[in-house]
């Protein structure tokens, strides 16, 4: 049954061995190794023991901050090796093959360091890597509970996430099952927007293209035909100029006195008689041939030219016209740099108009095609929200019960605790299709987790009905009861027992002792009745320079926890009396 722990449920987990401190705070050096089961810290105020909790903090993609430096440090280096060659947690598999991770002697090393300019620097086995990586791995391998962490309770994701962990792999088969139809309706509804997009601009473009073909059918344009107009615009706006131009030629070419050609003719006629005198000569003789001839010839063709100049104001006025309007045409319908470019990609256009009219006729019917399969697979998407409806509230209903039976036992006898599911939308009778902006990808729940501390007392949201004691014991009988289905294998509390004693201190020791038969579980605390459930105990000492070092954090066994333990009772550890309850407590466990 989910929430029932078992001396095997760790195999398969991962587990912190380790956390090596440098320059952090108080601690000047300190290497904590961690064992398998429950794991106790303690230390007087102030030596130091919160900073295990700063360290994973920045281990696990934590944010860093220069008061953390420890005065007269270069460097904060901090890192946590966790055991990772047996993990079953198959998202932990996958971020280690994502990111290409080779375990460091089948144990993951994550690492932070952070010098006196503020620089920081984030490893993952000795490979460079960022915050957000290890914030990523994290997730998989640690929850840490601080002193404050109570309050996540009281959110609704956290809610729905114990939940869902107490239930296992038949929500989670549920969930995956509800997520699958969703992502299927999110592609359907997408692809059935963006086809109805497609057709309101279907529309739009065939009115543009019938524009274009009338345009076109109006204007018959042609390809180059600015570039003809252009040059007839040039002559026809400059025939004066061009008259004078061309009798000034002709004059200088054909004047019976001066003219080139009269020139050209006497040096043409006096050197033929000795052109074969000399190979010079003859080369001369052959260019000044070819000069009379040419300059004969291209007054030749000005003479005609300007015998057909004539100014005609109506041909240059029908061509302005033209060219205006080939120029609009080009502009509304082409594309390009120049005109000329516009010009050509609007005949393109034009010659593709009908074939394009042709393709973009149709549509509607797919669309209503596929507004179908969007009912069905909406149909098959709500079927799969009720599945995971029904099984959420199977388990809240056993979760109730579990959890309820667990704070009873943790001093609270008349306290009740209540997991609720509650339908977001309806999912019986003919139901209207539901955007995707309303929909979930947890499902179509709400779940809600009541508390009562008093007999018959009103069942009220955690947030509004249980003090910062009665939290923390709250929040104790769920991890215990949910722990088994966890695949995260290790838990950090940083005195989650402040605020409570006596015998509801010795019971949130036994739930802890419990906890760690599926979990390993570090423990921070002031309190002997959690601290003599420890498998391993550590003890945080302070020089009397206030520095940590490594021989100042000590596993204690025997005599020495006993000790430990009687400090912790009365504040003097060489109290006879305070050591004899020592021992007492330590019976009492061992008994």
């Amino acid at each position: 049954m989910a929430g029932e722990v078992s001396d095997t449920s760790l195999e398969g987990r991962t587990r912190l061995e380790e956390v090596s401190i440098k320059g952090l705070g108080v601690i000047d050096n300190a290497t904590i190794e961690f064992a398998p089961g429950l794991n106790v810290i303690t230390g007087e105020t102030g030596a130091g023991k919160t900073m295990v909790l700063t360290a994973l903090s920045l281990v696990l993609g934590g944010k860093t901050d220069l008061d953390l430096l420890r005065k007269g440090a270069e460097r904060l280096i901090v890192s946590g090796r966790f055991s990772a060659t047996t993990s079953e947690n198959e998202s932990l598999r996958e971020l280690i093959k994502e990111h290409e991770v080779e375990l460091d002697d089948g144990s993951l090393l994550l690492a932070r360091t952070l010098n006196s300019e503020g620089k920081s620097r984030a490893t993952l086995c000795g490979i460079t890597t960022t915050a957000s990586v290890l914030a990523s791995f994290a997730a998989e391998l640690i929850e840490i509970h601080g002193q404050h962490g109570t309050l996540q309770l009281s959110k609704a994701h956290r809610q729905r996430e114990l939940l869902d962990r107490f239930g296992g792999k038949e929500i989670e088969a549920a969930l995956n099952s509800y997520q699958r139809a969703l992502a299927k309706y999110e592609d359907i509804t997408i692809r059935i927007e963006d086809l109805k997009k497609s057709l309101l601009d279907r529309d739009r473009e065939i009115t543009d293209l019938k524009e274009l073909l009338a345009e076109f059918a109006k204007l018959k344009p042609v390809q180059d035909e600015l570039q003809h107009i252009d040059m007839e615009v040039r002559k026809l706006e400059s025939v004066e100029d061009i008259r004078i131009a061309l009798s000034t030629v002709l004059e200088a070419i054909n004047g019976e006195e001066s003219g080139a050609d009269t020139s050209l003719g006497t040096a043409r006629r006096a050197l033929q008689a000795i052109r074969d005198k000399d190979p010079v000569i003859e080369s001369a003789a052959a260019k000044i041939e070819s000069a009379y001839f040419e300059a004969t010839d291209a007054a030749s063709e000005l003479r005609h030219f300007l015998e057909n100049l004539a100014a005609d104001p109506a041909r240059l006025e029908a061509l302005l016209n033209r060219r205006a309007a080939l120029r609009s045409f080009a502009k509304r319908f082409g594309t390009g740099s120049g005109l000329e470019e516009a010009l050509s990609s609007a005949l393109e256009r034009a010659e593709l108009a009908k074939t394009r009219m042709k393709d973009l006729g149709g549509g509607e019917s797919r669309v209503e095609e596929l507004l179908l399969e969007q009912r069905s697979i909406f149909d098959e998407m709500v079927k799969a929200a009720k599945v995971l409806s029904q099984s959420r509230n199977k388990h809240a209903t056993s979760l109730s019960a579990e959890v309820t039976k667990e704070i009873r036992e943790l001093a609270m006898p008349k306290a009740a605790f209540q997991c609720r599911v509650s339908e977001v939308f309806a999912t019986e009778g003919n139901l209207e299709l539901v955007p995707l902006a309303k929909l979930n990808r947890f499902g179509n729940d709400e779940i809600e987790m009541l508390f009562t501390a008093h007999a018959d007392g009103e069942l009220l949201p955690i947030s509004k009905a249980a003090s910062g004691g009665e939290l923390s014991r709250l929040m104790l009988a769920l991890e215990v009861v949910v722990a088994a289905t966890s695949p995260r294998g290790t838990y950090l509390f940083d005195e989650i027992d402040a605020g409570i004693g006596g015998r509801a201190a010795l019971e949130v020791g036994k739930r802890l002792k419990r906890l760690s038969k599926s979990a390993q579980i570090i423990v921070v605390t002031h309190l002997p009745q959690v601290a003599i459930w420890g498998d391993n105990h550590l003890r945080v000492l302070k020089d009397s320079n206030g520095s940590i070092t490594e021989s100042s954090v000590t596993v204690v066994t025997g005599g020495e926890r006993e000790s430990e333990i009687a400090r912790m009772l009365s504040g003097l550890e060489d109290s006879e009396h305070a050591q004899d309850h020592a021992r007492e407590l330590l019976d009492l466990v061992n008994g």
